[in-house]
């Protein structure tokens, strides 16, 4: 298959692209298969190294079909999971039961995290490990930090989940940095100061656009963990999207009636999974950001992080790509179970008109289709 238009390759340039699962060929001119706008760009799809997909046991809050539709629809072309669903993904049993649940309903390609776990899965097609504030206490953690797989914290300590919002202090995040070693990312920073000390301990990191842009904790839609810091934090943040090494969303869906519970009750999680692509184009188009530190952010930096050949218009990887055209909307979820998020409104530039998913169009033009993604990190069959 042949796609043809304005590419991402460093630069914007006319050109065409040769695929089928992965990229064959790019060249000058060729007699393209799917026609796109004329106002379109073609760029790396989006991966998105950090979701909660839900499903199992948790399906009543989102599918794996529904969080991977609305993925596509907000430019996205792979997910890595975490594990805490129900039950847990932290032994071989659960690894397998999730993969295959992945791989029977993804509509994007994925990867997945283990828990913390006594067993040694290291063997298995797993992206690495989530290590959480309460597994810093556990024995099994010393295994796992010396694992050579990708280990990814959310940096706050087993101190933090004390009932009441107060004991999620900004000292909390940064002393978590001084309790791991090895290969780790650090995940959804809330402020300038974590990821600084990340990068000088050697650590990538990432950060969310709901803890750069939602003004403070308000209400359970706002509620997260790490908590949203105050207004200070918040725009010192801003430097982050030219100091991190990748973004991710999050995304971290609840019913409605969950969210609906009082504020010490209802869960934390935010689900913006497809806003994340569209506004970070949206600030290239304005001019606040190079295109090119757009695409680091979105897809050449998690995928050097995750070490998949992913990210890139380049012959050999994934054939994954994004549509994008610069046209006003307002952000609001589409397929996703989770139908109100506090970014609501939020009025943008960039439209995903495309995401093409190892050469299947999963997303087009408003609607999505049901492609079968892979999981990146199992090489069996993949050419």
């Amino acid at each position: 298959m042949w796609i043809k238009g304005k590419l991402f390759l460093g630069e914007i340039v006319e050109g065409c692209v040769g695929f089928d699962r992965r990229i064959r060929e790019v060249r000058k001119e060729c007699k393209p298969d799917l026609k796109l706008p004329e106002d379109s760009i073609i760029v790396p799809a989006g991966v998105d190294m950090h979701v909660h997909l839900r499903g199992l046991q948790l399906s009543y809050k989102e599918t794996v079909t529904s969080a991977t539709s609305e993925a596509v629809y907000g430019g996205i072309g792979v997910v890595v999971d975490m594990p805490n669903t129900l039950p847990v993904i932290n032994s071989e049993e659960t690894i397998k039961l999730r993969l295959a649940e992945l791989a029977n309903h993804s509509r994007c390609d994925y990867g997945i995290y283990s828990g913390v776990t006594k067993e040694n899965v290291d063997n298995l097609p797993i992206a690495g490990y989530k290590v959480f504030p309460e597994d810093l206490e556990k024995e099994e953690v010393q295994r796992v930090f010396s694992s050579p797989k990708l280990k990814v914290l959310h940096p706050e300590i087993p101190m933090s989940l004390r009932p009441g919002r107060g004991n999620r202090r900004l000292w909390q995040e940064l002393a978590s940095l001084f309790l791991i070693r090895g290969k780790f990312h650090i995940t959804h920073v809330s402020n300038l100061d974590t990821l600084r000390i990340a990068r000088t301990l050697g650590y990538t990191t990432d950060l969310t656009m709901h803890h750069l842009l939602v003004d403070g904790e308000r209400d359970c839609l706002s509620k997260v963990n790490p908590p949203i810091r105050d207004v200070t934090e918040r725009r010192r943040l801003f430097s982050a999207l030219f100091e991190a090494d990748a973004v991710a969303s999050d995304h971290a869906p609840h019913s409605s009636w969950e969210k609906g519970l009082p504020h010490e009750l209802c869960p934390p999680g935010i689900p913006a999974m497809s806003f994340t692509l569209p506004f970070i184009y949206t600030l290239a188009f304005r001019g606040v950001l190079p295109i090119s530190r757009a695409v680091e952010l979105t897809a050449m930096g998690p995928s050097r992080i995750l070490g998949i050949k992913a990210g890139e218009i380049r012959e050999g990887y994934l054939a994954n790509f994004t549509i994008l055209r610069k046209e006003r909307w307002r952000y609001s979820t589409m397929y996703s179970k989770a139908i109100h998020t506090p970014l609501d409104g939020f009025a943008l530039d960039a439209t995903v008109h495309g995401t093409v998913v190892e050469g299947k169009v999963a997303y087009l033009d408003g609607h999505s289709y049901p492609v079968r993604g892979s999981n990146v990190f199992d090489d069996t069959g993949r050419s």
